[in-house]
């Protein structure tokens, strides 16, 4: 009998533990800070890139700049990024209603470039009015 409390113990003990870590790692998931910037485009060709070279990363992609890139620490992550709103008025409402995309970082954004991430055209294209040019966007780490 005493055996079987223990071992009904245990059992409760360790479904607690689980539950305790799976509600800290959705919280840590969810808690990953926004930042908010801008984001521009770039056409095709996407190779060569500053992390991948000529090796082909799809056309869900990006290059961060200076703000982001980090030394190349960048290179591989993935980011979601949501139109927030246009900075020009030529476009009266720039941001689709499938406002938030995910993009993996592949390049580094040139110098002088006007944008926080610099989308691929088809990634911008998603979440934005291409004649649009430059967005406000929030953006987090994508984990």
């Amino acid at each position: 009998m005493a055996t079987m409390a223990v071992k009904f113990h245990y059992s409760i003990t360790m479904a607690l533990i689980v539950t305790l870590c799976l509600i800290s790692s959705s919280y840590f998931l969810q808690a990953q800070a926004q930042t908010d910037g801008t984001a521009t485009y770039y056409t095709p060709p996407y190779t060569p890139s500053a992390c991948y070279g000529y090796e082909d990363q799809g056309v869900m992609i990006a290059a961060a700049s200076d703000a982001i890139w980090n030394n190349g620490a960048a290179c591989g992550q993935s980011y979601a990024v949501t139109c927030m709103s246009g900075t020009n008025a030529g476009t009266p409402h720039p941001c689709l209603d499938s406002s938030t995309v995910t993009v993996k970082i592949v390049d580094r954004c040139p110098s002088g470039c006007r944008g926080t991430i610099d989308l691929s055209q088809k990634a911008f294209a998603s979440i934005a009015d291409l004649n649009s040019g430059v967005i406000n966007i929030s953006y987090q780490t994508y984990v």
